[in-house]
């Protein structure tokens, strides 16, 4: 029964680092941006069947094709942030994340007429598997937990080391004190979008490496992903990193005693509890 339960902690803990990746760039467009991009979710779809096409129809090998993958939807991404939200940005935050939603309908329906229906498998080499004290783990699964760790550092020095993390923080935190003290808003806004989309384009690559692609498999993320930054709150990129890890443990977890159905109903009754305790999330501030 031990080697059971760390198995399912070793799947948990692959689960939260994919979820890292995919939440820390919706994370950092409603800090910046500040509304709820929906059509985030859709992103990391897209990005995993560009590295689908590329690699399975194309021909190209998985490294390349991810780096082109994460490129073609960092662009999207922004070239969205500009056409669509920019020019509503006027009218609130609510506005905003309902045509999110209308958005993520557009890509969603997008991709099921370019890709079509159905279940899709990378074509790379079948997953190596190692045994630890017993439990489990492959080298993808590897390879996912190391994307998160340093996709996680590689953001954290970005965002206290250089110019452009600086003024992105400093939009985060106060818009109206950046713009007065003469940060180019627009200028930051543009690299938010980049930012935030491209790590959308990783969780895309974290996906296509341990589930099989369906066109609807990005926007079923889109909850947990919610559940994740509710449960950071609105704070530093270190309450994320914890947040994902605490839901991707206890999900999966918690197969162990309910259906797999019900894995994204734990995710939102665990950061129902949390904040029932602590209603400003992990980070200390208010969600």
């Amino acid at each position: 029964m031990s080697i059971l339960i760390a198995q399912y902690l070793v799947a948990g803990v692959v689960t939260g680092c994919f979820l890292i990746v995919a939440t820390l760039g919706f994370s950092l467009t409603r800090q910046v941006e500040g509304f709820l991009n929906i059509a985030h979710a859709e992103l990391l779809g897209i990005s995993a069947f560009i590295l689908w096409s590329l690699v399975n129809l194309a021909g190209w090998y998985f490294i390349p094709s991810a780096v082109i993958a994460v490129g073609i939807t960092a662009v999207l991404g922004l070239f969205i942030g500009r056409v669509v939200y920019d020019p509503i940005r006027k009218f609130g935050p609510a506005v905003v994340l309902i045509s999110s939603v209308g958005v993520a309908y557009v890509l969603g329906g997008g991709l099921d007429a370019v890709v079509g229906t159905g279940v899709r498998t990378m074509d790379i080499p079948l997953a190596t598997s190692y045994r630890f004290f017993g439990v489990r783990i492959t080298d993808y699964q590897m390879a996912v937990i190391a994307m998160a760790a340093v996709t996680g550092l590689s953001l954290a020095l970005f965002m206290s080391k250089t110019t452009t993390g600086l003024t992105i923080r400093a939009m985060s935190d106060n818009p109206e004190l950046a713009a007065s003290r003469g940060i180019d808003v627009v200028k930051t806004s543009r690299a938010t979008w980049l930012l935030s989309s491209g790590l959308a384009g990783l969780g895309g690559v974290s996906l296509a490496l341990i589930a099989t692609l369906s066109t609807d498999i990005a926007f079923q993320q889109i909850l947990t992903i919610i559940a994740v930054a509710i449960l950071a709150g609105l704070g530093s990129l270190y309450s994320v990193l914890i947040a994902g890890q605490v839901v991707g443990i206890a999900m999966d977890m918690s197969v162990l005693w309910l259906p797999a159905g019900y894995r994204p109903l734990i995710a939102f009754a665990l950061v129902i509890v949390v904040l029932l305790v602590r209603p400003q999330g992990l980070s200390g501030k208010s969600t």
